[in-house]
């Protein structure tokens, strides 16, 4: 059951039907609760749902249909349930480790955020940075207006502005404002994908997902098939900088952690 058609989703699609031992047929996400639970149920026995995407996710919880399901580039209700899944977004573990490698010097975290539908997320986030010992300044951002101040709250305060998938605050149109309020004021930005990388933003992490596809296949076999080993590997995780935004910040990296990063950009 698929949510939306954005490249992250489509590239996963096609790797889960390369890799599944099963059949693989597409439904896209139904706008009403009653027809998702009717769609299920025309399913034929054995049959696996895969929630594709984060609002796919969010609904099947919501509606709670029975049965085996998976829950790929989950949602977080998905992940607080315990429920089989690949998260949508690199854990917070893993964010917090690249960023003691790419910015050793950096103790204190800047997350914008609108809270309409991001507070847990970035209380979430700012749990999990303050356990890797970092300090973090939670900023909302109510609207689109509201950026320009949110942004000089933190000005002089924060180390490193680390973005969070947020549909306010970082969209195509805030991303040349972020990128040079990040430039002037010389805090790095930890985009929230490789094309704002390309842009200026220092660096971002992002799944591989030919791996999230993969592995989503896997636990869908796992949930049609007890017999079916119980162990999935965690997707890669690709990781691409920009080097002259390094330059600007002053930040020097050793090659030999340039040999393990995915993507180089300037």
């Amino acid at each position: 059951m698929q949510s939306a058609d954005s490249p992250r989703l489509v590239r996963t699609l096609a790797a889960l039907r390369e890799r599944s031992p099963l059949p693989v047929d597409v439904v896209p996400l139904p706008h009403d609760a009653h027809e998702l639970s009717r769609e299920w149920s025309r399913s034929g026995r054995g049959s696996v749902l895969v929630a594709l995407g984060p609002r796919a996710s969010d609904a099947v919880v919501e509606v709670g249909l029975g049965g085996a399901a998976v829950h790929c580039l989950a949602g977080a209700d998905a992940l607080r349930a315990g429920l089989p899944a690949v998260p949508s977004e690199v854990p917070v573990d893993q964010q917090a480790a690249w960023l003691g490698r790419l910015l050793p010097r950096a103790r204190t975290v800047g997350l914008l955020y609108d809270p309409a539908i991001n507070t847990r997320r970035a209380e979430a986030h700012a749990a999990g940075l303050a356990l890797a010992g970092y300090r973090t300044l939670q900023q909302p951002v109510a609207s689109p207006a509201d950026l320009p101040h949110g942004l000089e709250r933190l000005a002089g305060r924060a180390d490193v502005l680390l973005a969070l998938p947020d549909g306010t605050v970082y969209t195509h149109e805030s991303s040349r404002g972020l990128l040079l309020y990040s430039f002037r004021k010389r805090i790095p930005l930890v985009g929230p994908g490789e094309q704002w990388v390309k842009r200026g933003a220092l660096y971002a992490l992002d799944w591989d997902y030919a791996d999230v596809g993969a592995a989503c296949a896997a636990l869908a076999a796992r949930e049609s098939n007890p017999r079916a080993p119980a162990a999935v590997a965690q997707p890669r995780i690709r990781v691409s900088v920009n080097t002259k935004s390094a330059g600007h910040f002053g930040v020097a990296w050793p090659d030999d952690l340039l040999r393990l990063v995915d993507a180089r950009h300037e």
